[in-house]
């Protein structure tokens, strides 16, 4: 079974000969700006592991970037853009205004994304799913006020300047479908939409249904029908589990095929137990993933981080236990993964391992029933 078939049957929800499987990571932070180095990245990350999909890990600045923002060259692998922003495109209400639809041609940083898609499709030729990364509108015009570090900007913007915040995120969103139609073109099969829900709450019920929700409905509903796969990633909320099961299921009305969020860090997370009886999309998850730099996982520890710590035994029994707990709560429309990026290559032979036993279980069992 391909991993393109694999991911098609989950979809539907059929049998499988294993639960399909991606984790996405790390941030590519020398390569990204060469779309040549991007790509090798890319491919070599996927003929290591042979997950089934991937998730291809632009910079998650290159949006504002393309509309000009001053972001600082990467200079060391742990030097991530997104925390790096010399100088916001937007300091005041009327600079929503300057802002004027982007086409992909012509505007380097979108060509350079394409070509990196275009190469990736070219070298698997159908199969292995490839979702380049967009997020949604709110959360991309939070990037270009004040960032992660400064969400209240955003938010008071949209309050106070409302006429003028409408008109960015309405260029934000057209410029969004001309990207994303491009990225299809060259090979895309669905997308890894982002959604910041820590800024959704942040905006207040209200304010999310008026402006992150409808505008991403739009975008998704403009290329859904060009494509099989697309994924809303429903980032982390703040400390509140009744505020963050609010705004993940605020969301699965949405016509997205998969839903992937942190369902592990059950203090402040809705379960799939939870999940699956509001949806019967795919989820993805399963996985406690690593809150610290991807692939440090001597930073963690094993409440952190399902593969941290000595005893590759003890880290296999986790994530077995993790793995069946995942299939028991989502059923067949699953991906294992983790609730974010995760990059752990010193324990990936682990995890491979578990769903190697999982595959010949579920083979032994399918040849007793036939």
């Amino acid at each position: 079974m391909t991993h393109r078939e694999r991911l098609m049957k989950a979809v539907k929800g059929e049998w499988l000969d294993r639960p399909c499987s991606a984790f996405w990571g790390p941030h590519y932070n020398l390569e990204e700006a060469n779309a040549r180095d991007l790509a090798y990245a890319t491919i070599a990350n996927q003929q290591a592991y042979g997950w089934d999909f991937i998730k291809v890990m632009e910079s998650g600045m290159y949006f504002p970037e393309a509309f000009g923002q001053d972001m600082p060259a990467n200079i060391t692998e742990d030097m991530q853009s997104w925390v790096n922003v010399e100088k916001f495109i937007i300091n005041h209400g009327k600079d929503w205004l300057k802002l004027k639809p982007l086409q992909v041609k012509g505007n380097k940083i979108f060509e350079r994304n394409v070509e990196v898609i275009k190469r990736v499709a070219d070298h698997f030729q159908g199969d292995v799913p490839i979702l380049p990364t967009v997020f949604s509108p709110v959360s991309m015009a939070g990037e270009m006020t004040g960032g992660f570090f400064d969400e209240a900007k955003i938010v008071s913007m949209i309050q106070y300047d409302t006429k003028e915040v409408e008109y960015g995120l309405s260029v934000i969103e057209e410029t969004l479908v001309n990207l994303m139609n491009a990225y299809i073109d060259a090979g895309a099969d669905g997308f890894f939409f982002g959604f910041q829900n820590g800024l959704n709450a942040k905006l207040g019920w209200d304010a999310f249904m008026e402006f992150e929700h409808a505008g991403s409905e739009r975008v998704i509903n403009a290329v859904k029908d060009r494509t099989w796969f697309n994924m809303a990633h429903l980032c982390n909320g703040r400390f509140d589990k009744e505020e963050n099961t609010k705004f993940i299921e605020g969301c699965l009305d949405l016509p997205f095929d998969a839903f992937n969020y942190s369902n592990t860090w059950t203090e402040i997370m809705p379960s799939f137990t939870d999940i699956r009886k509001k949806t019967d999309k795919v989820l993805v998850g399963g996985i406690k993933h690593s809150a610290m730099p991807l692939g440090r996982i001597s930073w963690n520890s094993p409440k952190d981080n399902d593969f941290c710590g000595k005893d590759r035994e003890v880290i296999k029994t986790r994530l077995r236990e993790r793995v069946d707990t995942a299939i028991e709560e989502a059923g067949n429309k699953l991906v294992i993964a983790g609730g974010c990026g995760c990059f752990e290559p010193h324990r990936f032979c682990v995890f491979d391992e578990v769903m190697e036993e999982v595959a010949e279980e579920r083979a032994k069992m399918h040849r007793t029933e036939n």
